[in-house]
């Protein structure tokens, strides 16, 4: 497989769902997605941390460890369905949705796509932490412009195989179920 693209751009068809993973066995669950309509932004940044240990009055030894990404997720609005099920808001009996500062919230895998020069290409996030969605409101100013929600996110990866994120290219066998059957994490089987 090669990756025919030069420069990739755009993001859409963001789903979203439960990531949860048995005590006892290891074994990682993933929910049924949940498309979130409107993607804006997704950013992600390593979290990396640079290690160095000097001898003989040189830097002797270096290396970088991979502890998976932070960032956000921006959408025009994260749907009511959204919070109630990801994000422990609650519906009350009188039709309001509330937020609770009690409310637990599950790991989330996040899956998305993005186009290319060439192709179209496919990623996955594993085991992720997300924060309830920020938003400003404010006053219109002359014209509609709308508001955004983003939600900070923590990628953890996986704790099994070390797997963060995953990208599929068209011709991946994974591209045409990562949104309605997403792939576990795993790796490559090795011949022995």
């Amino acid at each position: 497989m090669s990756d025919t693209n030069k420069v990739e751009f755009g993001l859409k068809n963001v789903h979203v769902g439960t990531y949860t993973v048995d005590d006892a066995t290891g074994r990682v669950t993933m929910g049924a997605p949940f498309k979130l309509p409107g993607a804006v932004n997704l950013s992600l940044d390593p979290e990396t941390e640079e290690v160095k240990s000097y001898a003989d009055d040189v830097i002797y030894y270096a290396d970088y460890s991979d502890n998976g990404f932070s960032g956000s997720l921006e959408m025009m609005r994260f749907p009511d369905e959204y919070k109630l099920k990801f994000c422990g808001f609650i519906q009350l009996d009188d039709g309001g949705i509330a937020q609770s500062k009690y409310a637990t919230r599950p790991n989330l895998y996040i899956a998305f796509e993005g186009d290319g020069d060439k192709e179209k290409r496919r990623g996955i996030l594993y085991n992720v932490r997300a924060s309830v969605p920020s938003r400003e409101h404010k006053t219109k100013e002359g014209s509609n412009e709308p508001n955004t929600e983003s939600c900070d996110l923590t990628v953890m990866g996986d704790n099994e195989t070390g797997l963060t994120r995953v990208y599929y290219p068209q011709s991946a066998e994974g591209y045409d179920t990562i949104f309605t059957n997403p792939p576990a994490p795993q790796l490559p089987a090795t011949s022995e």
